[in-house]
């Protein structure tokens, strides 16, 4: 079978990748701070900034090298480069669940990033394998993935963090991993990418794509969207603790299930995206989910209880289902084809400068001002992100 007769199995194999890898990745965030005080930090606000650190190293790292390993899959192909991404979460995965101080998680986790731009290659395959109409329901399809694994992460992490301790989901982690590796070694087909023969450096091509007004903002909307996303995560967990009175031995499970259900929200508006924007013009719906979202962060710190935190953050799914799909739908149809490969490697690795920024800052603020700045900034860079996006579309019409 070729590519083109065989395009929805590759499809479903990325997406199926992005949930494992994902899970493996992201998992840690139900108990990372609960697990930092098992390695002898007590004092929350210290713990919320060295949570802060470890999450945010990750995307750091990846930021710099997702464009890197974008051009290598290009001229390897995907299969090579995804094998070596996988093999890399594996190893450091397993090594944190032996770690005995904040700095060697820290270390690992900036491998974990320098090696882990898995994203940008799987959406360069999805959409250089999918027809052209079918482009935005297979972005779709992909981003509902990779909240699936933002989704189970946490919720398979904190089940067993609470029930056989927190060494214990960095076992499971790994063993997900190796699944993650042998699939992409049987199943994933040798796929080249065809490309202009000169060779670009980076730095000129991120000076072409920055130059597409359409495209620049997208980048913006991705950088604030992932710095608000990704700053309440580090601090979760002991907001909760202090709002349930820190006397339940299932927090980690707690912040599990609520992000959970906002991760399955988020999955099934990211699924039914295609359908969607097929009665509501894309840029009403992007605009609407963004402003949405940032409404529902100040709904979840004006909550008092517990349930109105996780319905709200449960809400905030519904608005991030529609963002990320649309904008790399905007991307996609913004380049030729042979050129998407690039692009969503370097749109990621900036954009991603987001999730690095987002849980040092909230860190930072926690300990210094409390959870409730937490909140207020995260719901700012929605408020900003949807200011930026409306004021661009309307002189800009894509």
């Amino acid at each position: 079978m070729t590519v083109q007769e065989n395009w929805k199995r590759i499809v479903y194999l990325m997406c199926a990748i992005q949930i494992g890898s994902g899970i493996a990745m992201i998992g840690v965030l139900a108990f990372l701070p609960l697990y930092l005080g098992e390695l002898g930090i007590h004092d929350s606000g210290e713990a919320a900034f060295w949570a802060g650190l470890i999450s945010g190293v990750t995307p750091f790292m990846i930021a710099f090298s997702a464009p890197f390993w974008s051009v290598q899959s290009a001229k390897r192909g995907p299969k090579t480069v995804m094998t070596i991404v996988l093999v890399t979460v594996m190893l450091t995965v397993f090594l944190c669940g032996v770690a005995t101080a904040p700095w060697q998680i820290l270390v690992l986790r900036i491998f974990q990033g320098l090696f882990g731009g898995f994203v940008p290659i799987g959406l360069s395959v999805v959409t250089m394998v999918t027809p052209e109409e079918e482009t935005s329901r297979m972005l779709g399809y992909f981003q509902a993935a990779l909240v699936m694994g933002i989704m189970f992460g946490p919720l398979l992490g904190g089940l067993v963090a609470d029930t056989f301790g927190y060494r214990m989901p960095f076992l499971f982690f790994g063993v997900l991993s190796v699944l993650c590796l042998i699939g992409t070694r049987l199943y994933m087909p040798d796929i080249r990418i065809k490309t202009e023969e000169k060779k670009e450096s980076a730095w000129k091509e991120l000076k072409y794509f920055a130059g597409i007004p359409l495209i620049r903002i997208m980048i913006i909307l991705q950088f604030l969207c992932n710095f608000g996303i990704t700053g309440i995560g580090p601090v979760l967990p002991l907001y909760i603790r202090d709002m349930i009175g820190g006397n339940s031995d299932m927090i980690a499970t707690i912040v599990g299930i609520i992000i959970f259900l906002a991760g399955g929200v988020s999955a099934l508006c990211s699924l039914s995206v295609g359908n969607v924007t097929a009665h509501v013009p894309m840029k009403k719906l992007l605009i609407g989910s963004i402003f949405f979202a940032g409404f529902t962060f100040i709904m979840q710190y004006l909550m008092p209880n517990i349930w109105g935190l996780g319905f709200f953050r449960a809400a905030t799914g519904f608005g991030m289902g529609f963002i990320m799909p649309i904008a790399n739908t905007y991307i996609a149809q913004s380049v030729p084809a042979d050129k998407r490969s690039i692009v969503f490697g370097v749109v990621s690795g900036v954009s991603l400068i987001g999730n690095v920024a987002g849980p040092v800052c909230s860190g930072f603020l926690a300990m210094a001002l409390g959870f409730a700045s937490v909140f207020w900034l995260t719901a700012f860079a929605f408020f900003a992100a949807g200011a930026s996006v409306w004021l661009h579309l309307r002189t800009h019409p894509a």
